[in-house]
């Protein structure tokens, strides 16, 4: 990513190697490990002016917001044209409270947000092996109890979804974990 990039709402994580040009980071809450956010407020006001940013990357973040539709628009506002929007959302994965947790999406819902928002949809695609998907839920399922049958089926579970998780290839679109989306801003 080049140029003047916006991490929206990434909290702790660190962008900064992916990053040729000036990143800042965005983000509601202070008590974050990275103490390294510029931008102390919701993503529905990015204090930046029409056009400015070069590059958006939201990542797992639009499920958390309220209002996605509003979030987009103001991403959109202040890229550039020309400019890039990096989303990825959850798909198929268990909720996960971050204070929050509003929505999934789907492929077609999400492209639809995007295109609603004023971008042009470049790609959405699945992320992650379907094993990576499976072992999420079923992590989710097996620590919810401590019993001698749960734990035996983590001993037995676990090492399997973990091996295939990093070997597989095999990817199930309608059941992905997340998805991606990179949008261009191609209009005022």
């Amino acid at each position: 990513m080049q140029g003047r990039v916006l991490n929206a709402g990434g909290g702790d994580r660190d962008l900064s190697p992916l990053v040729d040009g000036e990143l800042t980071n965005q983000d509601i809450s202070e008590g974050l490990h990275n103490r390294n956010i510029h931008i102390l407020s919701p993503l529905s006001t990015v204090p930046r002016p029409d056009g400015y940013l070069h590059c958006v990357v939201c990542n797992a973040v639009l499920e958390h917001v309220n209002d996605p539709a509003v979030v987009l628009r103001e991403l959109h506002r202040v890229l550039s044209l020309g400019g890039h929007l990096y989303l990825t959302v959850p798909f198929m994965q268990p909720e996960h409270l971050n204070p929050s947790d509003y929505q999934r999406y789907i492929r077609d819902g999400l492209r639809l947000l995007a295109e609603r928002a004023g971008f042009t949809v470049v790609a959405v695609e699945d992320l992650h092996n379907v094993y990576v998907t499976l072992g999420w839920l079923v992590y989710c399922w097996l620590t919810a109890k401590d019993t001698r049958v749960y734990r035996l089926l983590r001993r037995v579970l676990f090492p399997l979804l973990r091996y295939k998780s990093r070997h597989s290839t095999t990817r199930v679109p309608s059941m992905a974990s997340a998805y991606r989306l990179i949008g261009r801003r191609s209009s005022p």
